[in-house]
């Protein structure tokens, strides 16, 4: 009787999916925690002032809270993503939920001389999703345009906008820098693929695994003059209104 073929060795496959794991994990948390890092030193800086400057200090201290929730809450995203938990689902108004990420960013924005331009649509709009997930999509594209002025000449301008187009509401993230390669803007959503040096390539994977599970659509276009832009659509939208008491 012939003995049963040998079972797979299934460790090189778990190792590599744990390595991606934590790859996913040290990149998504990095903002936030650098975050939490600024605005304590600031805190710090406000609470040493003769007189202290309270206000100052208590904002900074908000935005501490804030970046830790923020990076907790991805830990969890990430987790349930690899156990393909669904996402945890509810619903908020788009803008609202921009400004919390941009808050976080401010740091980066001043340090490296970025103007930031909100262009909001009129009406407020609603989606029905997992509000964490779509922070992270936005810090991910948020950080890639930062890197990409860096070392831009000025004026380095970064463009956060919402609008309706084709029956869908869109979030787009535009920016001057150097803009992607047209060779390259097929690949730069693929798992373990950057162009950056030391990048991990898996925050565009991400945010492309997070858009595609809210049946939204990710894509990038060229800028001109120069530069690029990132791309959010979602179908599923709602139009805020003030509840009446």
């Amino acid at each position: 009787m012939a003995s049963p073929p040998p079972s797979p060795d299934l460790r090189p496959v778990r190792l590599n999916a744990l390595g991606e794991f934590a790859a996913s994990i040290a990149h998504e948390v990095k903002q936030p925690l650098a975050a939490v890092t600024i605005n304590a030193e600031a805190c710090m800086k406000w609470l040493e002032q003769d007189p202290p400057r309270l206000e100052q200090a208590r904002a900074a201290l908000r935005v501490v809270m804030q970046a830790s929730t923020a990076a907790a809450g991805m830990v969890r995203s990430l987790h349930g993503m690899a156990c393909q938990a669904a996402p945890e689902r509810s619903t908020f108004i788009v803008e609202d939920a921009l400004r919390e990420v941009l808050q976080l960013m401010r740091g980066e924005l001043r340090q490296h001389g970025i103007t930031m331009i909100e262009d909001y649509a009129a009406a407020p709009y609603q989606l029905t999703a997992d509000r964490v997930q779509l922070a992270q999509v936005m810090l991910n594209l948020l950080l890639n345009a930062i890197e990409a002025l860096k070392d831009s000449a000025a004026p380095r301008t970064l463009a956060l906008k919402t609008l309706l187009a084709d029956g869908a509401l869109r979030i787009s993230i535009e920016d001057s820098g150097a803009g992607i390669p047209a060779a390259l803007a097929e690949r730069i959503f693929e798992p373990l693929f950057s162009t950056k040096p030391g990048g991990t390539g898996m925050g565009l994977a991400i945010c492309r695994s997070i858009v595609q599970a809210h049946g939204g659509q990710i894509w990038t276009t060229t800028v001109q003059p120069q530069g690029a832009a990132f791309h959010l659509s979602f179908k599923e939208y709602t139009v805020w209104t003030p509840s009446r008491s």
